[in-house]
């Protein structure tokens, strides 16, 4: 297949994450001027590329009226790979923190004032810990996936889904990166108010090994916060 001139996209090509190596691969150009659709897979130390991508969906370049670049992206985070039709092992990305070096490369991507979206509609842990998270009321950063987004570089995540017809469209988390120090402190202050109403909600106990996981994340996710933060938070 004919590569596509993809710039920064091209950057993610044969970036380490531990023992492992980065590979893009299946690039089209898209539709529309400045979109690429792409895969990207992980090769062991053998040279194994794992059957399925890690990574797959669009990235653009951004466009008219000051629009940045962004992504909108499915992870998976369980991985297997195949030697003769074999399998030889599985990872799971979370298992060794493969998953945060991974989102990191994916954030230094888009520069201030761009966005990521990353569908929470998959099959693996991380998707249906992150559906049963917003179901019952946790920010979408302190969730699996938005702590991913947000370490990556994103001040500020929203959950998003478009309706359609009575349907509902995909479900995604999208982090905005902000454009300039002023909305860096605005974001900051609207990701701290909702961690702040989250801290003051009385535990379910039905759900509580879910929301201890969600508190840890969110207190990390205040500190970065408060290092960072010039206001007052409340």
């Amino acid at each position: 297949m004919k590569r596509v001139n993809l710039s920064l996209l091209d950057k993610l090509d044969s970036k380490k994450i531990d023992n492992f190596t980065l590979y893009l691969g299946e690039v089209r150009q898209l539709y529309l001027s400045g979109w690429r659709g792409f895969k990207l897979y992980l090769k062991d130390l053998n040279g194994i590329s794992s059957s399925s991508p890690v990574i797959q969906g669009i990235y653009s370049i951004g466009g008219k009226d000051g629009v940045k670049p962004w992504m909108d992206l499915e992870y998976y985070e369980e991985l297997n790979f195949l030697q003769e039709k074999k399998l030889k092992h599985t990872i799971t990305l979370s298992s060794k923190a493969l998953d945060s070096t991974l989102f990191k490369y994916l954030g230094d991507l888009i520069p201030p004032g761009g966005h990521l979206m990353v569908s929470y509609e998959g099959e693996n842990e991380i998707h249906t810990d992150t559906k049963k998270a917003l179901n019952i009321g946790i920010p979408p950063v302190a969730t699996a996936l938005g702590f991913l987004i947000f370490m990556s570089g994103f001040q500020y995540i929203k959950n998003w889904y478009l309706a359609e017809g009575g349907h509902e469209g995909p479900r995604k988390l999208w982090g905005e990166k902000a454009p300039d120090d002023t909305w860096t402190q605005e974001f900051y202050k609207r990701t701290a108010e909702q961690i702040l109403g989250f801290f003051k909600i009385k535990p379910n106990p039905a759900f509580k090994e879910l929301e201890n996981q969600a508190r840890k994340k969110a207190e990390e996710v205040l500190e970065t916060i408060r290092k960072n933060y010039r206001g007052k938070l409340i």
